[in-house]
């Protein structure tokens, strides 16, 4: 992982820009990849215009649904099918905030070498310096896990206002299964905001293997006066 894949989250033009070139150049012809660059970025222009404020966090993902946004109506006027174009801009989504996500794992390690302590450290700080107000999510108890439901999400609300919500899915959705199967873990959500339901219900499975080695670490752990008897 390069310092600069981690910079470079934080520049949306830019990385988008490298991203998606990179996505279109590989599966279009080099002209049409050139028009539908050149329209995103007209597009894109337009939707600067109209954009709203948040926090910090919040800007920042914004910038990056304006940027799938505009891309998603220009390849689907180049013919490209929404479904095709969902999957390119996934593809791109995961590319630039892949590295931040290895590197967020990585360093939960200091705060624990529990599974589910690490994951659950690990979502409590996104949602206090990233995912912030609007996002609005309650947690849940759990005992081999990590669960809460997602009341407000400002991404979705976004792309449903600019009438593209089946955009959420790829755009957003899509990376939290991806991140889960790198932080190795399992990810249950079986409704979305953007799907149409009043929430969001994540729900993070520690695998058994993990639940099995901290049993066996406890059973290790037995008071002294037990060891023998």
């Amino acid at each position: 992982m390069k310092p600069l894949d981690l910079l470079m989250v934080y520049r949306p033009r830019i990385a988008f820009r490298r991203a998606a070139q990179t996505q279109l150049c590989a599966c279009l012809p080099a002209t049409q990849a050139a028009e539908v660059w050149t329209r995103t970025l007209e597009i894109q222009s337009e939707l600067q215009r109209t954009r709203v404020r948040h926090s910090p966090g919040v800007n920042l993902l914004l910038r990056y649904m304006h940027w799938d946004c505009a891309l998603y109506r220009a390849l689907q006027e180049q013919g490209i099918s929404p479904q095709q174009a969902g999957e390119w801009i996934k593809q791109i989504n995961w590319q630039i905030f892949a590295p931040a996500s290895a590197m967020a794992f990585r360093a939960s390690r200091l705060r624990s070498r529990r599974l589910q302590v690490r994951i659950q450290w690990l979502l409590d700080v996104l949602f206090s310096l990233v995912f912030t107000r609007p996002f609005r999510r309650s947690n849940l108890p759990a005992t081999a896990g990590v669960a809460f439901n997602v009341q407000v999400c400002p991404l979705a609300s976004y792309l449903r206002d600019q009438g593209v919500p089946e955009l959420t899915h790829f755009a957003a959705c899509s990376l939290d299964y991806r991140m889960a199967s790198d932080w190795g873990v399992t990810l249950q959500r079986t409704q979305t905001l953007a799907g149409g339901a009043a929430y969001c219900d994540f729900r993070f499975g520690v695998p058994p293997a993990e639940l099995i080695a901290r049993e066996g670490a406890s059973n290790d752990k037995a008071p002294a006066d037990q060891v023998g008897n």
